[in-house]
């Protein structure tokens, strides 16, 4: 029953992840558009800045409901999935119509107040006024109409009704669930919603000791690939704080500080909530550690050394990729991870205690940021120093665990070799179209013993059904940066070209069954 659970846990955490992929872009075209709004800036770029905010803010942000479930209903369904798309889009259609109906029959349509539905515990999505839950609407209606989609999509009626069967019957079930739940959702939210302000003053309470907890989580639960159960909710529901920015309600970490840096003018103070993007671990500990890794290797071998850790250093500072310098010791020395978990979560502590109230992100975010907001908001004068201190403590940490165990990493055996060490080859390598696929498909057992393959980020997630086949001898000679086995689940980590590679490993799959 635990290795069940944990496998579902698993899947879901890697279908949930795939509209985030989109965030990224969406998040930094916001940053453009907000410098481009700022008042010193000539009237006509001022109206390029606010169209292209509003565009992405109200196609994108305000639409995060309807995205998560279109995208989870196709990744969960196993087949058809162009169908999956419709029946997804029409349930969170139905469920709108529904419960607004529902609302309005049994006269629980809230009265907008001074700031419109804000507090009310309703919402207008799409134009319909509704119970207000946010990303968690498109999360639980994407995940029922993926499961009802696989249980029916190949349903069989009688030959006079047979127009009406497979994923069209799926579409007359999800009518009849959509309403269930529009109905009981009415009632069973505003209990829930309860629970989770109440979740969310526990976390607030904790104050600065709160997002060490977070972000030593982060970091523990990134090897099982559950990470993004932790940081999805913080950063697109309550759970990472709620707050009315400009006259409109907004839920979630990030999404309040995207409203927040594009409505910079209106605005007195930053939400608290931005004590969870205030993370240096995409550059100050990168670099501790890449100095660290240079500094303990033997001296004949610091300059491989650097030639490896440097392009995964980049890769974190300038694409938001940690995995190619994390993974080169998460493998051959866990007791470093445990120590970066300390310090990636100690980082988002003292920067809430030292009061920086502003994203830290990649290098390029986080100057962005910093010249959108105001001094005296973001205190940003603190980022270069906070940057210098965790470096050096990262460093330090780094140097001492690894000296103190005399730890076998990159470097420090006599007979050093990159292939031997499983690390991260050139990135351009990987995204090319000439790989011998062949080689994942025999270091995985056979085609036969592969049930299903999918992808998050940077990772191959592949679930076996016999895990005791695998060759990590023959994967690695197609190209990774680390490979995490778990019973029947195997992720080969390849970088940002990993959906490339996924549909290259299904293609090489199908032409050869």
């Amino acid at each position: 029953m635990k290795d069940k659970i944990m496998s579902s846990m698993q899947k879901f955490s890697r279908i949930i992840i795939r509209p985030v992929m989109f965030m990224s872009l969406a998040g930094l075209l916001i940053s453009i558009s907000a410098v481009l709004k700022m008042e010193f800036m000539p009237t006509f770029i001022q109206q390029c800045g606010s169209f292209l905010f509003n565009l992405l803010t109200g196609s994108f942000i305000s639409q995060m409901a309807v995205i998560f479930c279109v995208s989870l209903t196709t990744s969960i369904a196993k087949t058809k999935k162009n169908d999956a798309a419709i029946v997804g889009i029409v349930t969170f259609l139905l469920f709108l119509v529904a419960n607004n109906q529902w609302l309005t029959v049994t006269n629980q349509l809230a009265t907008p107040g001074e700031y419109g539905l804000a507090g009310t515990g309703q919402a207008m999505v799409l134009g319909f006024q509704v119970v207000d839950m946010g990303v968690f609407l498109g999360i639980l209606l994407g995940c029922v109409a993926g499961y009802v989609f696989n249980k029916y999509h190949d349903k069989k009626l009688h030959k006079m009704i047979a127009p009406y069967e497979g994923t069209r019957f799926v579409y007359f079930v999800m009518i009849f669930v959509s309403i269930f739940l529009a109905i009981i959702l009415s009632y069973v939210w505003p209990f829930i919603n309860g629970l989770i302000e109440g979740l969310v003053n526990i976390i607030s309470k904790s104050g600065s000791f709160g997002f060490f907890i977070y972000g030593f989580a982060n970091r523990m639960l990134l090897p099982m690939g559950l990470h993004s159960l932790l940081y999805m909710p913080i950063l697109f529901s309550p759970l990472g704080g709620t707050a009315t920015v400009a006259g409109a309600s907004y839920a979630g970490a990030l999404n309040i500080w995207l409203a927040e840096i594009g409505s910079v003018s209106q605005i007195t103070a930053i939400h608290p909530s931005v004590g969870y993007l205030a993370n240096f671990g995409f550059t100050a500990l990168p670099l501790g550690i890449c100095l660290a890794l240079i500094h303990t290797a033997k001296p004949e071998h610091k300059s491989k050394v650097k030639a490896i850790v440097l392009p995964a250093l980049f890769a974190a500072m300038f694409a938001e990729i940690t995995e190619p310098i994390e993974f080169l010791f998460l493998f051959t020395a866990p007791i470093l991870w445990v120590f970066h978990g300390i310090v990636y979560g100690f980082g988002l502590m003292l920067s809430n205690l030292v009061g920086l109230n502003i994203e830290v992100s990649t290098v390029i975010k986080t100057v962005m940021n910093s010249i959108i907001i105001p001094m005296e908001l973001g205190r940003q004068w603190l980022v270069p120093i906070l940057f210098v201190i965790l470096t050096a403590v990262e460093f330090f940490v780094f140097k001492f665990v690894i000296e103190k165990w005399d730890l076998k990493l990159i470097g420090r055996t006599d007979n050093f070799n990159e292939a031997e060490n499983n690390i991260f080859d050139d990135e351009s390598e990987l995204s090319t179209t000439n790989r011998n696929y062949q080689l994942v498909v025999d270091g995985l057992g056979g085609v036969e013993n592969i049930k299903e393959i999918n992808n998050c980020i940077t990772r191959l997630r592949i679930d076996l059904i016999d895990d005791s086949l695998v060759n990590k001898d023959l994967i690695n000679q197609f190209g990774n940066s680390g490979i995490i086995s778990k019973k029947n689940h195997i992720q080969i980590v390849i970088g940002m070209g990993v959906e490339d590679v996924r549909e290259g490993l299904e293609a090489h799959i199908k032409k050869n069954q």
